[in-house]
């Protein structure tokens, strides 16, 4: 399978508009400045730390991807649904010029599949303009036993330890643990993160970063947590050094998955299906 690829994170710009400004979109901040990535044949996971007050698929990302007349022939977002183990999928219909399917919104707390069928252009790139959040801290929402897909609502890399995962469940081994996943398309594998019981982490992962997306997979047996408080990266975090980003811009090998990890989300060929990953929440 040809695998999708973010190729570049940039923010190339941040403009503060003072109050009473030329701001084109109104929304809980004054800060604004745009994404850029760029997509490839194959599934890519991603996230959208950066939206605009008008959060819809046809607002946000418009013709961008390559749009057709059926579901089928169409570059596809997925959905992960997580109270039902499902995915939503929306494509761009060219006949109505709008986005169609299952979800129409956005979030910067979830994270999506952008699917690109072979045979269509080899390199796209998305490009828009959103609202940096300001808040000190953000409200996640609740991750539920099985596969919830997040991604990271700061314009910059944010450590694992200081992302208020106090909620967390650890565990004395790492299949009794919690995990953080994210897809790595370029290997086809994940890497991943968990915490021990005396709250350590550890793994191949050490920080969420801006555009890539992520599972957080409640283990069984566990409740599932509230995420209630994700606070924004401290100072320190500016240093970390994110794949694929030019520089942080705000203050503040991947590996595969071992054999015994709990079943995690698998991509699969693009004869088999759309869906990109098997099973559902357990």
């Amino acid at each position: 399978m040809t695998k999708g690829i973010i190729r570049s994170f940039l923010l190339l710009a941040l403009l503060v508009f003072a109050a009473g400004g030329h701001a084109v979109e109104s929304g809980p901040s004054n800060t604004v400045g745009f994404w850029k990535l760029e997509v490839h044949p194959g599934f890519t996971q991603v996230s959208f730390p950066l939206l605009p007050a008008n959060k819809t698929l046809n607002n946000v990302l418009g013709n961008q991807l390559t749009g057709a007349a059926t579901a089928a022939q169409s570059d596809q977002i997925h959905r992960w649904n997580p109270a039902t183990g499902q995915f939503q999928v929306a494509w761009y219909n060219t006949g109505t010029s709008s986005w169609e399917g299952g979800f129409s919104t956005l979030s910067e707390a979830e994270s999506y599949w952008i699917y690109v069928p072979s045979g269509h252009p080899a390199t796209q790139t998305l490009v828009t303009f959103g609202n940096v959040v300001e808040s000190a801290t953000y409200n996640m929402g609740t991750m539920i036993p099985g596969y919830n897909a997040v991604g990271s609502v700061w314009a910059s890399p944010a450590s694992l330890s200081q992302a208020g995962l106090t909620a967390f469940q650890g565990g004395s081994y790492l299949f009794l643990s919690d995990l953080i996943l994210s897809y790595d398309a370029a290997t086809g594998g994940y890497s991943y993160a968990w915490r021990t019981s005396g709250g350590a982490w550890q793994g191949t992962l050490s920080q969420f970063e801006p555009l890539k997306g992520y599972w957080i997979y409640v283990a069984p047996g566990h409740t599932g947590f509230t995420w209630s408080s994700y606070p924004h990266p401290l100072p320190a975090d500016a240093g970390l050094a994110p794949s694929g980003i030019a520089a942080p811009i705000l203050p503040g090998a991947p590996a595969a998955l071992p054999a015994f990890l709990p079943p995690a989300p698998q991509p699969v060929k693009a004869s088999a299906g759309i869906s990109p990953v098997k099973g559902g929440a357990k």
